[in-house]
């Protein structure tokens, strides 16, 4: 009898190990990625204004979100509200200051699972010299292949909430509002040499 067991033990050992997914790791869009913004207007609206990323990655694992990270940089000399003397104001060193600090960057710390298709990224953002804790709140879209890019990629949905004046943006209190809202509409194109070493940046962008 243990002969037969030790034989069944051997023969376990022999098998090859379940292969362990990994995280699929992407390149944001820039084309069908975007990032819009709004504020108070005095309380008689919130208009809204759009940034572009400059460039940036985020790792998935649609088996454990937890494995999952970003890393991405806000290009914000391209702030538009489809106006130019509005953009130049909001580019002033009232606002974003963009002649000191010309990019934001968000980088996660981690990621929660919240649904089926829902979760949270708990990440610091890089903003105007100063480093804050900002969630991201987002819905899983999409995993599939794209017919046209004959690439995999994947799409989500994303909001978030931040205070300006966390960010030193304190001009204007009583005409714009304090609360800044996010919305993300996020495209990633597979891309294994998007988080290659050698080509991580530090908070002002510039690589290191």
């Amino acid at each position: 009898m243990r002969s037969v067991v030790t034989m069944l033990v051997l023969a376990a050992s022999a098998l090859p190990a379940p292969a362990v997914a990994a995280p699929e790791t992407y390149r944001f869009d820039p084309v069908h990625t975007q990032l819009w913004f709004s504020a108070a207007h005095q309380g008689f609206s919130h208009p809204l204004g759009r940034l572009r990323v400059k460039d940036g990655w985020f790792a998935f694992d649609a088996q454990d979100w937890s494995a999952s990270r970003v890393d991405v940089t806000i290009d914000l000399a391209s702030a538009d509200l489809g106006d130019g003397k509005w953009n130049d104001t909001v580019k002033s060193g009232q606002f974003l200051d963009v002649e000191r600090w010309p990019i934001a960057r968000y980088v996660s710390r981690s990621v929660e699972k919240t649904g089926a298709a829902t979760g949270v990224i708990h990440g610091d953002l890089y903003f105007r010299g100063e480093s804050r804790p900002v969630d991201v709140a987002f819905t899983l879209n999409r995993i599939g292949s794209d017919p046209y890019l004959f690439k995999r990629k994947a799409g989500f949905s994303a909001t978030a909430v931040l205070q300006r004046s966390a960010f030193g943006m304190k001009r204007y209190a009583e005409v714009v509002g304090e609360d800044v809202a996010l919305r993300l509409e996020i495209e990633g194109i597979r891309d294994g040499d998007a988080a290659a070493p050698g080509k991580e940046k530090g908070n002002d962008g510039a690589e290191k």
